[in-house]
Order: C-alpha cells, then structure tokens, then sequence
C-alpha cells in the first residue's frame, strides 16, 4: 500500500481566570496544526475531536483579597480537509466548532459556537518518491489566514471575559508552515513546524505570535486487511506577550514541551487517528502570584479520502 504520511499533532487552548488576560502559550493556536496524514495524495474530508484541561491558581497574598482558581476545559470539534489542485499544490482547511467551560472561584462561564476558521495553501518542494521501501523525502512550504468569524466580545455580568476563553480573536491572522519528511522501508520520521502572525483586532487588542515544532517517528505495519502507524515524540510551542492598546499585558506567553503517543489506523478510504499527548515541561510567563499547569491532552479524528 502506497501512502505519503503526515503526522497528527493537536493544539489546544488555555486561560487563567479573568483578572489576568493571558494566553500562556498556545491558546489562540487552537487548530493552528496540519500535521494529519495526506491519504494518497487524494482530497479528503475529516472530522477530529480534541480536548486539553488546565488549572490557574492567584496567590493574592492579601487579608482583603480571595485567592482565586480556576480549572477550565476545552474541547474542539473541526471538519478538516485538503484540496489537491496538482501534484504541488494543495489547500487545506479547518472550521471548528468551540465548546469552552471555566469553573472558578470568582467565575463560571460556558462558551460555545463557531470559531475563526483557517485556510492554507502547500507548495511541494521536493517529494523523492511514494513507495513503501526504499529512502524517501519530502518537503512541503505553505502560507495561509485564519479568518475573524469567532465570536470575540462575549461579556459575563456585563464584563468581558478573558481573551483566551473567547471563541475568536476577531484579528486577521497569517499562517507559516513547513513540514519534512524522511521514510526508509517501513520506518521514518517527520517534523512539522507553524507559526501564526497575529494582528490586532477591532479592540486593539493583539494576541501575542505563536510556534510550534513536532518531531515524530513511526513504524508502518501492514496487514491483509488494514494497515497501522504507531508513532512517538514530541511537541514544542511557544506564545510571545500579547498587547492591549499597544501596552504589553503581563501573565501573557510562555512555552511548553510535551511528549506525543498515537497510531493511525487505515482500512481502504477511511483512516483513523488518535493521538495523546502529556506535558514534559512548562514554563510561563507569569508574576510571583499567579502559577499555571497544563493537563493531559487528546485528539481523534476519522478521514475519509475522496
């Protein structure tokens, strides 16, 4: 079976409670990833759920002032799929549809709809070859936008909810990508980098410009019936200070390494990914009061190759 692979790697969201405006690295990534696989260089149409989970506690360190917490959830469901036009040159997309949640001491608040959809262009610079054995290479180079259509001004009690926890972030935002492939016989590797300028929106308020790098390895077995990718590695992305009218917002940014375990699973059209990833180290830039912890994250998405 013939199959040029692209790896699956999730983005997720964050936020801290709505003192803070921050976005402790990654939370306006969300879907910013297009490492999933490429299925015989066909098109394709897919759906993928994911979720992460992060806690935020302020040390007031006050008599008059309560410590505040929050533990907030964010789950994603987006149609994902890519658009051949030649053998070079491919589009792909991303609509998602945003369940968001925070519970914490001074606020609860639920959040849901759509969220800024993403478009990106891929130019082959080089691909050596789709057959299983042998050594092959590939490299591709896209651009794109992510598209202000998330809501971005929803209030609580008539005050406006951290950034982070909104559906969009009401900017026009552009999109780098490349990602690298190497294969021999039945084992190969595949790293993957994004990165998305961000601009201000109608508020004038800027989420700060974000990155990410994967590195995965993976062995393809293949049976009679189906074939399967097991792969591991890791995950590596960063989010710069965000700025509100142009003064830069403290407890903004920060970067996190995470280690990644999944498989792919393909039967004829259909594939099927699933994908779990743990933190290995987080760092954030936040104050001496404020501490963050990003949880456990995971990702499944079913394909289907047109």
């Amino acid at each position: 079976m013939n199959r040029r692979i692209i790896l699956v790697a999730l983005i997720a969201v964050l936020s801290i409670p709505k003192t803070w405006a921050c976005d402790v690295c990654g939370c306006s990534l969300s879907g910013l990833y297009f490492g999933y696989v490429s299925m015989q260089n066909r098109h394709f149409i897919g759906l993928k759920y994911s979720s992460a989970s992060f806690k935020a506690y302020i040390d007031n360190d006050d008599y008059y002032f309560q410590d505040e917490y929050s533990n907030d959830t964010y789950q994603r469901f987006d149609l994902t799929g890519k658009y051949r036009f030649s053998p070079r040159f491919e589009v792909r997309y991303v609509v998602p549809y945003i369940i968001n949640n925070m519970e914490g001491s001074h606020q609860n608040v639920r959040s849901s709809g759509l969220g800024d959809p993403m478009i990106v262009g891929y130019y082959s610079i080089f691909n050596t070859g789709e057959n299983i054995e042998g050594i092959v290479h590939s490299l591709n180079v896209g651009a794109g936008l992510k598209l202000p259509v998330g809501e971005f001004e929803k209030t609580d009690d008539g005050e406006i909810i951290n950034r982070n926890f909104q559906l969009g972030s009401g900017s026009l935002d552009y999109i780098l990508s490349a990602n690298y492939m190497v294969r021999f016989g039945k084992y190969g590797a595949n790293v993957e980098s994004s990165y998305k300028i961000n601009s201000a929106n109608s508020m004038n308020y800027e989420f700060g410009n974000q990155a990410n790098v994967a590195l995965n390895v993976y062995r393809y077995l293949e049976t009679a019936s189906f074939s399967v990718l097991p792969f591991v590695g890791a995950f590596y992305e960063q989010g710069d200070y965000h700025y509100n009218e142009g003064i830069r917002e403290a407890n903004t940014g920060g970067k996190a390494i995470m280690a990644t375990l999944g498989a792919q699973i393909f039967v004829n059209r259909l594939t099927l990914n699933a994908q779990y990833q743990t933190p290995i180290k987080q760092t954030f830039n936040t104050d001496d009061f404020a501490s963050i912890e990003g949880g456990d994250r995971f990702s499944i998405g079913l394909y289907y190759s047109l």
